[in-house]
């Protein structure tokens, strides 16, 4: 046992008050009807050589973004305010990361929460509960090694951007395409499995995929959806596991085989299966007395990027559009007509909404710790899994994970290919106010933070 490093974990269950909204179509802030299964957050707290000490604070969430408390109020800066209170880590060593699992709260700010009743109280209590998990994690750390092995695992995922031959997109959910596919899309099916093993050969373990968490979505059954089923296999099927963690990896354009609007949670319990199933076979390895284990050294590197606005069009159409609309839904003569019409009136009025979002500078953190020979890599949106795959190409570190959804949510960050050929993800909307060249941004700031954590690492 490395007496030099020493880790602990905790949980807490999270599950929201059915009355906080999660993200509908019409109505877009739509009421939960009951649980399917209970939502948790998971906190990792590792200290190192020369005092250095990290959380890694784990939510089963769609998202984090720092504006749903409403104006004058950031989220992140207020979680890291308790969590340094409670557990005594400075907010540059704190990684908050959402599993973007849709059956959850929504708390991405495409809608503006905080003007539903009780979301505010429902955050808050939030920020108590995660700075509570993180500072119980660090109350229970012991010496420990940590591990760290690689596993695949087919049968989950799909890139939803596959360009036809018409330069059309499909989407593979609904079968194959009648057009030839000019180009299937990237996947990253690798399974990253951190094993922090303690003395009494208890661990706990952290997972990272790379897949939208929409197994189930738009539905009003509270869900962890396919993460939470991996954390569960892991947490109930070995004795010694104390718990699981999971992060989201670069998804911005990647989806479940069978994703999308409906509720098969058949489709929820195979996904979390295939992934569980795979990180099993690799904590298994890691925890053989062979297995290496990593240096004791832990770091923290965070820097604020200012990204730039997309374009945006003249918004008098828009407001015509939203009228126009809005008069259509309310001499509609059936459900139908009345739900096609607010439908229109949502994305007009999300149009406007964005244009007037995107006005303002953007400014979000990219993050790095280091954990022995790995780099967690927090990313601030969904990320394309294209730059998430040349992150881990290009870093300095022997092994790196994207953690997407870290710390606050900027929308989709696409590659500027992606962002001129169109489609669902850089369309005009909340999820995308980032411009072209946001996502390459990130990227380079992310590199640059490995580089600092390895090549110059701090004294």
């Amino acid at each position: 046992m490395d007496p030099g490093l020493r880790a602990g974990t905790a949980k807490v269950e999270i599950t929201p008050l059915l009355t906080v909204p999660y993200l509908g179509y019409v109505p877009r802030q739509a009421r939960f009807e009951g649980v399917h299964d209970p939502l948790h957050a998971r906190a990792l707290v590792i200290e190192g050589e020369g005092n250095k000490v990290v959380a890694l604070v784990a939510v089963d969430a769609i998202g984090l973004s720092s504006r749903i408390l409403g104006p004058g109020r950031h989220l992140r800066d207020e979680i890291c305010r308790a969590v340094e209170a409670e557990a005594g880590i400075p907010p540059q060593g704190v990684m908050l990361a959402a599993s973007h699992a849709h059956s959850t709260p929504e708390t991405l700010d495409l809608t503006p929460l905080y003007q539903v009743e009780g979301a505010v109280a429902w955050l808050e209590e939030l920020i108590r509960q995660l700075a509570q998990v993180t500072a119980e994690a660090r109350s229970r750390i012991r010496p420990v090694r940590l591990k760290y092995g690689v596993g695949h695992a087919e049968g989950i995922a799909i890139n939803r951007r596959q360009l036809r031959r018409d330069g059309t997109f499909w989407d593979p959910a609904v079968g194959p395409s009648p057009v030839p596919l000019l180009r299937p899309g990237l996947l990253d099916e690798e399974v990253g499995v951190l094993v922090a093993e303690w003395g009494d050969r208890t661990f706990s373990a952290l997972l990272n995929f790379t897949c939208h968490a929409v197994s189930v979505q738009v539905q009003p059954l509270v869900s962890a959806d396919y993460p939470g089923v991996a954390c569960r296999i892991i947490e109930n099927l070995i004795p010694e596991c104390r718990h699981c963690l999971f992060t989201q990896g670069a998804d911005g354009d990647v989806n479940p085989i069978r994703g999308g609007d409906k509720q098969d949670f058949g489709d929820v319990a195979r996904y979390g299966q295939i992934l569980g199933g795979e990180a099993l076979k690799v904590i298994a390895r890691l925890r053989a007395p062979e297995a290496p284990a990593m240096p004791s050294i832990v770091d923290a590197a965070i820097e604020e990027v200012h990204l730039p606005g997309r374009e945006l069009p003249d918004p008098e159409p828009l407001v015509r559009a939203a009228a126009e609309a809005r008069a259509a839904a309310a001499r509609a003569i059936d459900d139908r007509e009345r739900y096609t019409r607010l439908n229109q009136l949502r994305a007009a009025e999300e149009s406007l909404r964005t244009i007037e979002l995107a006005r303002q500078p953007m400014r979000v953190p990219v993050q790095v710790l280091r954990l022995g020979d790995l780099a967690l890599v927090g990313c601030p949106g969904e990320m394309f899994v294209q730059l998430g795959l040349e992150i881990k190409q290009q870093t300095a570190a022997p092994h790196a994970l994207v953690v997407g959804y870290a710390n606050d949510y900027a929308g989709y960050l696409s590659t500027p290919t992606a962002f001129l050929e169109g489609g669902y993800e850089t369309s005009l909307g909340p999820w995308t106010q980032v411009g072209p060249t946001g996502g390459r941004m990130v990227v380079d700031a992310a590199l640059a933070l490995v580089h600092r954590l390895w090549v110059r690492p701090s004294a």
